[in-house]
């Protein structure tokens, strides 16, 4: 962790946007929200203040921020080590997530986005290939040419709403080839809840169940993404196990996704969780006096922004005293997040890594290939929405999106469908679900024939 901090730090060419972000105070998002009852993700109209200046396309590509636990799983010889990095790995894609509640531009049909650095250990890119139903597929590899690892999926956000939360689901098949090792290992994301949509603070957690599996030996880590508890006072806690053939247990994990993961022994780990129950039971015994959960609540609120005089009942209360972790000797940490940006609340929340996203300078224009016209970087709602044109934004947004339908209506009366110029449906070859996998076409860089979305 601390070496691509040092990469990020070191070859950042900007650590902001070029204005702070919006003004929401006076927007009621539950105004918005209960006109979108039963609609899918990708057709909700939101005012554009909601957004942030990322298609969804890029969003995608901050999962794979930390694909040097990728690496370190393709350098381990034991399989149950190189289990625990790429559990680590899919714990730490979600990571990126954390305090940003707003919501990415959904792609236009046919929309692309690359990602390529020098002095980072991968390269990804992706293509929105389906707008009924809103699909993004992507592919990301190691450098060479994908010689260590391939991983790959494709993403449709399902939305549920209820009288206070929003719960979305992103489906989709996920898949991480190790090249070297010969093996072949898939899972599924979970679901985030944003809470009190209606009325109070917003906040969100993860949830869920995740088995990720190796089907070339059987070996398996279940983890459980804890819903918050109102008991434990314990939010973002992911906690689990590494699975031998025989389901036997092997080794522990645990930690927040908001901070870092462990590798634990699994006989410390079954101490541990066995001393953490009997702690909080004793606790439970002897509840803090009112006034000190006054002042726990009150430290909670204003953490999140909350007046002290206007205490938001449903804020979850947390305690701190969950980051002295006391973890069993000869713990391994897998994996810790990049430290947060002092001044991240005034640009979205937005990392080191997600501020560049949308960069493309004139002397990236020079030196490197070209981007192709379907390029995210090249939608002009999103570039005049980060450089505070937001009124603009909104007539680009708009301009955009009556372009697409005119162009799917005119499909519809030539009786063609649309083809994604990048990927391909198959049958996954393990699991037999329809998966988008690359065609092995893009990095030729042969931009003819790219459809005018723009």
């Amino acid at each position: 962790m601390d070496n691509l901090y040092v990469v990020l730090q070191k070859n950042a060419q900007r650590t902001k946007l070029p204005v702070p972000m919006f003004d929401r105070s006076q927007i009621s998002i539950w105004s918005i929200l209960k006109q979108c009852i039963g609609k899918e993700l990708s057709k909700i109209t939101m005012p554009i203040v909601w957004n942030e200046p990322v298609s969804f396309l890029q969003r995608f590509t901050e999962n794979a921020v930390y694909s040097y636990l990728l690496d370190r799983a393709d350098e381990c010889d034991d399989p149950y080590m190189r289990m625990q990095y790429v559990a680590a790995f899919a714990v730490s894609s979600i990571s990126n997530n954390c305090d940003r509640l707003s919501k990415p531009f959904n792609p236009l049909l046919g929309e692309t986005y690359e990602f390529v650095r020098d002095d980072l250990p991968f390269r990804y890119m992706s293509e929105q290939v389906s707008h009924h139903p809103p699909v993004s597929a992507f592919t990301c590899e190691s450098k060479n040419n994908g010689d260590r690892w391939r991983f790959y999926g494709s993403i449709l956000p399902k939305a549920k709403f209820s009288v206070k939360n929003m719960e979305v689901n992103p489906k989709g098949l996920l898949t991480l080839e190790l090249k070297r090792h010969k093996e072949v290992y898939t899972w599924e994301s979970v679901t985030c809840t944003i809470h009190n949509i209606v009325v109070g603070r917003l906040w969100f957690e993860y949830h869920g169940t995740m088995e990720i599996i190796n089907h070339t030996n059987k070996v398996k880590a279940i983890i459980n993404f804890k819903p918050y508890s109102w008991s434990s006072k314990e939010l973002h806690k992911v906690e689990g196990y590494i699975y031998d053939p025989k389901k036997n247990k092997i080794r522990g994990l645990y930690g927040y996704w908001t901070d870092a993961i462990y590798s634990i022994d699994i006989n410390h780990f079954e101490a541990f969780l066995k001393q953490q129950k009997k702690d909080f039971k004793n606790a439970s015994k002897n509840p803090p006096p009112p006034q000190q959960q006054q002042t726990t609540t009150t430290a909670a609120a204003t953490a999140n922004g909350a007046d002290n005089n206007d205490l938001d009942e449903d804020l979850p209360d947390v305690d701190p005293s969950h980051e002295q972790l006391n973890l069993p000797p000869n713990s391994i940490t897998l994996w810790r997040i990049i430290p947060k940006l002092d001044y991240a609340s005034q640009y979205y929340n937005f990392s080191l890594f997600t501020m560049a996203l949308n960069e493309w300078t004139e002397e990236d224009k020079r030196t490197r290939p070209p981007l192709p016209p379907t390029d995210s970087r090249n939608r002009p709602d999103i570039r005049q929405m980060e450089e505070g044109n937001i009124e603009l934004a909104g007539q680009e947004k708009d301009r955009l999106e009556e372009k697409q339908r005119i162009s799917r209506r005119t499909m519809e009366k030539r009786r063609e469908e649309w083809q994604p110029r990048w990927f391909r449906l198959v049958k996954h070859e393990i699991t037999g679900q329809d998966v988008w996998v690359s065609n092995e076409k893009y990095w030729h860089r042969n931009w003819n024939n790219c459809p005018d979305i723009y």
